[in-house]
C-alpha cells in the first residue's frame, strides 16, 4: 500500500493513489477496474494520472493536489468547473473517499501539449495552429452564448466587490485608489457596440500546455477547464493566452505581431456573428491594454502589475485618462 502525506503549509491530507483504479471503476457501467500507468504528470494545480481499460479506452484522472489553499472548498472548486466538459466521465468532489482526495475522470486526449515559442513551430505550421485555435474559440462562443445582462453591469459588480474586500483588509497590496483607477478606465476600454452582446464560455487559460496536438500539429483537444466560466463577450472573445504579452513592459515581438495578424485574418474568413464580434475585439490598436485592463478585473496578479505601471503599458502612448 502506498500512503503519501500532502503535508505542506496549505493542507495536511493522507493520499492513497493505489486506490484510484478501484474508485474509477464506479463510473463504468461494467464496473471494470482499469490499469494505472506508472507515469503521472504535474501541472500548476493538478496531478494527472492515466488509466487504461481492456476495451482500449483511456481516461485521465485529475487531482488538485497542488492548489495553494488551506480551504478544502477552494480545492474542490478547481474541479467543479469541469463537470460540464464534453469528455467528463465522473467525479468524487470530496476528501471523504477511498483516494483521500477529490478527483475527476475525463476521457484521455491523445497527443502532446503544444510546444510554442518565438521560433517553434515555424511557419506555416504556426499559422495552422492559430487558425485552429480561432475556429475553436469561435465555435465555443457560438454554442454557449446566452443573454445575461450588460458588460458594464458585470464588470462594475467585480469592481465593487473588490473595493469592499480592500476596505475589509482582505486584498493585501491593493489600494482603494487602485480600484478607483481601474473603475475609471473600465468604460474607456469597453466597446459600446458590444455592451449588450451575449455572455459566453471563456476557457480562461488557452496556453500551450492546455492545447493538445498530434505529430502533424492538428489540435486533438483542449484540456484543463478548471478556470472556465461564462463571461461577457468582451472577455470571452479576447486573444487566447498564446497571443498575449508575456512581459507588460516590453512591446510585442515581431513574431507575436505576426501571430496576431494570422489570428485576426482567420476570424475574417468566418461568417459567423461570433467571429465578427471577436474581430472587433482582437483587431484594435490598443488590444494589449484592453486585454490587460479586463484581465485585471478577475486576476489579482494582473491588477498588481498594472497598478505598479501606473495603469498604462510603458511602450504605448497614453490613450486613456485616469482623471477622476
Amino acid at each position: 500500500m502506498i500512503v503519501r502525506k500532502l503535508g505542506n503549509d496549505h493542507i495536511n491530507q493522507t493520499f492513497y493513489p493505489e486506490n484510484i483504479t478501484a474508485a474509477i471503476s464506479a463510473f463504468r457501467p461494467d464496473g471494470e477496474v482499469p490499469a494505472l500507468s506508472e507515469e503521472y504528470w504535474d501541472g500548476g494545480q493538478c496531478r494527472i494520472y492515466k488509466v487504461h481499460f481492456l476495451d482500449g479506452e483511456s481516461w485521465s484522472v485529475r487531482l488538485p493536489i497542488h492548489v495553494q489553499s488551506s480551504s478544502q472548498d477552494t480545492i474542490i472548486s478547481v474541479l467543479q468547473g469541469e463537470q460540464d466538459a464534453p469528455k467528463y466521465c465522473g467525479s468524487s468532489l470530496t476528501f471523504e473517499n477511498s483516494v483521500g482526495f477529490p478527483f475527476m475522470a475525463l476521457s484521455w486526449v491523445e497527443g502532446s501539449p503544444l510546444s510554442w515559442s518565438t521560433t517553434e513551430p515555424p511557419r506555416p505550421t504556426r499559422d495552422k495552429v492559430l487558425r485552429q485555435v480561432a475556429e475553436i474559440q469561435t465555435a465555443l462562443i457560438e454554442c454557449s452564448k446566452e443573454n445575461r445582462g450588460t458588460a458594464t453591469q458585470y464588470f462594475s459588480r467585480l469592481t465593487e466587490s473588490k473595493l469592499s474586500r480592500v476596505r475589509n483588509g482582505q486584498l493585501f497590496g491593493i489600494t482603494e485608489q487602485d480600484c478607483f483607477c481601474q473603475k475609471n478606465l473600465l468604460h474607456q476600454v469597453l466597446y459600446p457596440e458590444l455592451e449588450e452582446a451575449p455572455f459566453a464560455i471563456d476557457h480562461g487559460d488557452l496556453s500551450p500546455l492546455n492545447i493538445i496536438v498530434d505529430s502533424e500539429y492538428n489540435i486533438t483537444g483542449i484540456i484543463d477547464w478548471g478556470f472556465a466560466s461564462k463571461v461577457p463577450l468582451q472577455l470571452a472573445g479576447r486573444l487566447p493566452r498564446i497571443l498575449q504579452l508575456s512581459e507588460l513592459v516590453l512591446p510585442p515581438s515581431p513574431t507575436l505581431q505576426e501571430d496576431q495578424k494570422t489570428y485576426t485574418a482567420s476570424l475574417r474568413s468566418h461568417s459567423s456573428q461570433a467571429a465578427t464580434w471577436m474581430l472587433l475585439i482582437c483587431s484594435s490598436a490598443e488590444v494589449d491594454f484592453r486585454h490587460c485592463l479586463l484581465e485585471s478585473m478577475i486576476s489579482k496578479g494582473m491588477h498588481y502589475s498594472l497598478a505598479r505601471l501606473g495603469w498604462a503599458l510603458p511602450y504605448q502612448s497614453q490613450h486613456y485618462s485616469l482623471k477622476m
